[in-house]
């Protein structure tokens, strides 16, 4: 395989001139550049990239350890990253999770050996304290809020929109409420604050069905059964748009009453259809995201989400 040194040698220019020249380095003479050049195309030579990262001591790649892409969360996120990085010289390297603590410490890992510059965690199953150690070799951004000064942070508030939404519900009648979730997880943060919301503004006085394992539209239509199993529900309050338009579907097949259903993530089919939804900011957050991991400055950023009624 064709080296720097086998280009110097034929060239008669010095190793560090070849460097130069493939650098597209300003202080080499025309007459070197020219026969160095010449050299190259004649060999069809190209530069080893990975080491050429490593004598620069950057992959130009950013890590996204990401559970899925299947709920329409985590694909606006990505999209919000995948332009900002086009505004950049960074690549995304998406790292599959599914929750998978020893895989989430695997990436950790190779973060401290350097296989990309930065991480984002945007969901995770393994503890803060293991993440935050890790801070020392790159930058770690979380999308949820952290207190660990070693790390930034970008994250949506979500819950004052989720307490309206409740509230809005209750005064419209609404007593017997579905919560669906993506994992039933004291550790996801997106459990821990709608159950909040939701018992701050019904209290204990009806407690909710609730229906996990939904992430996208066909996993609402396998679910919808276990509604059917509480004939008393009149709302249920979906984890997205699509899955809300997989529980109308499957109730229209069976010729049931639907009842009251409210959305999230303001995608296309909720606004076609004139309903209620939250708007959880996903494709800002992921802009930002990106934007933070790049900054040496730790910082915590924060959005709120947007409850629309239509």
């Amino acid at each position: 395989m064709t080296n720097i040194r086998e280009i110097a040698k034929l060239s008669g220019y010095s190793v560090s001139s070849v460097s130069r020249v493939l650098n597209n380095h300003p202080y080499v003479s025309d007459e070197a550049r020219e026969k160095i050049l010449q050299i190259v195309r004649e060999l069809d030579y190209t530069p080893n990239l990975v080491a050429k990262e490593l004598s620069l001591g950057n992959t130009y790649k950013v890590g996204v350890v990401i559970p899925h892409v299947r709920h329409t969360y985590f694909t606006k996120l990505i999209n919000g990253m995948l332009d900002q990085a086009q505004r950049s010289a960074y690549n995304l390297l998406l790292l599959p999770s599914q929750y998978d603590k020893e895989l989430e410490l695997q990436y950790l890992e190779q973060l401290r050996g350097q296989a990309f510059d930065h991480l984002i965690f945007t969901s995770r199953s393994i503890d803060l304290e293991t993440i935050a150690s890790y801070a020392k070799y790159e930058n770690i951004v979380c999308l949820e809020k952290v207190n660990h000064s070693q790390l930034s942070s970008v994250y949506v508030d979500r819950k004052p929109a989720c307490r309206e939404a409740f509230r809005w519900l209750k005064e419209l009648g609404y007593q017997h409420l579905a919560l669906v979730f993506t994992r039933k997880d004291k550790r996801s943060s997106t459990y821990r604050m709608i159950r909040e919301a939701y018992d701050e503004v019904y209290g204990s006085e009806h407690e909710p069905v609730i229906i996990e394992d939904v992430a996208i539209e066909e996993d609402a239509y396998q679910k919808a059964s276990e509604l059917w199993q509480h004939p008393e529900i009149d709302c249920i309050f979906s984890n997205g748009d699509d899955m809300a338009a997989g529980f109308l579907q499957v109730y229209e097949e069976a010729g049931k009453q639907l009842p009251f259903i409210m959305w999230q993530e303001n995608m296309l089919a909720g606004r076609l259809l004139g309903l209620s939804t939250i708007d959880n900011k996903s494709y800002q957050l992921g802009q930002e995201s990106f934007k933070r991991v790049l900054s040496e400055e730790k910082k915590t950023i924060v959005f709120k989400s947007e409850f629309i009624q239509r």
